[in-house]
């Protein structure tokens, strides 16, 4: 009985070790198990996930009819227009750049090229609050190539920026913001504030959060998913020192001498509208106009300092900070 007890464990033993044998050659036959690690998950299906989920590229691009493409352009075409791009950014700096240089760029430093009618205000989606790895960067580029182009994880790999890329996102203290709001805050109560359309701010009046608010502002449903604390400080305290794109004020001046001003919703070849601070919609002939121009300062009123109280900002801000 033991004999046999232990011919049937020896056996077992013999049949782990092959297992395990077998799969080590065939982890070497496909590039080792370091190159397997690296690739999990680097293909267009993961970085059309990471688009629409974790990245929140969604909320400033569009591709096609989905999506919105307020403040960065439409990606649908990339993967085509991506050479082009790399034409232009050879041109400029005078250094070669191929489609893979200028899709891997993009992520790594947005503000090195910025493309032309927009603004330069894409976050660094590697840091904080979005921190997106480098693989999950080389997966969405991915899915970008598929955009009328063709995928080649191999070429996006031997990016200079990529390179760049990793070393940077491996450095801890390069990623991570040392700034923190002076108070912690306390989110009911600033959500409370938040909401209150007859209290001091009222900002709800003009932001949108979930399906409920104003659009005269720019919705904040998952606007700390994509900025940091110092951001959005900055946002609400000098609303004029960057306006979100789509939401630069305009004056309108009509050949009757009528001064009009809102925020541009639609433009046509015969009528442009404008949403006025109070959510009334001005449709203007154009043929009325006589000058238009757009504004330097921000429909969102720059005296948080003088109406809240230190604490009273800081419960705002850490209500706006749950919001992703």
């Amino acid at each position: 009985m033991k004999n046999s007890f232990a011919k049937a464990t020896v056996f077992t033993l013999i049949v782990c070790v092959v297992y395990v044998y077998v799969a080590f050659v065939i982890t070497e036959i496909s590039g080792g198990a370091k190159t397997a690690a690296t690739a999990k998950g680097v293909n267009p299906e993961a970085g059309e996930a990471l688009f629409w989920g974790k990245g929140k590229c969604w909320t400033c691009h569009s591709i096609g009819g989905r999506g919105s493409a307020i403040r960065g352009p439409n990606q649908e075409g990339l993967g085509a227009r991506a050479a082009q791009r790399a034409k232009e950014r050879t041109a400029k700096t005078g250094k070669p750049y191929t489609a893979e240089d200028y899709l891997m760029e993009s992520h790594f430093n947005p503000s090195a090229y910025v493309v032309e009618g927009y603004k330069d205000e894409m976050p660094t989606v590697w840091k904080p609050p979005i921190g997106l790895t480098p693989d999950e960067l080389l997966a969405i580029d991915t899915y970008l190539q598929t955009q009328g182009g063709e995928v080649n994880v191999s070429a996006l790999m031997d990016s200079r920026f990529f390179a760049a890329l990793k070393k940077e996102a491996g450095n801890q203290e390069a990623i991570v913001s040392a700034w923190k709001p002076y108070l912690p805050g306390d989110p009911g109560k600033g959500k409370e504030l938040f909401f209150d359309t007859e209290g001091k701010v009222v900002c709800i009046k003009c932001h949108t959060v979930g399906k409920t608010g104003g659009k005269v502002g720019p919705e904040l449903t998952h606007v700390a998913a994509t900025r940091d604390a110092q951001f959005i400080t900055e946002s609400i305290l000098e609303p004029s020192k960057v306006i979100a794109s789509g939401f630069e004020p305009y004056l309108v001046a009509t050949k009757r001498m009528q001064f009009i001003t809102g925020i541009k919703k639609n433009e046509t070849p015969d009528y442009v509208e404008l949403l006025g601070k109070d959510g009334t919609l001005h449709k203007i002939p154009k043929a009325e106009i006589g000058r238009m121009a757009a504004q330097k300062t921000s429909f969102m009123p720059g005296n948080f300092r003088d109406v809240l109280t230190v604490e009273e900002f800081h419960d705002i801000l850490s209500f706006v900070l749950t919001l992703k």
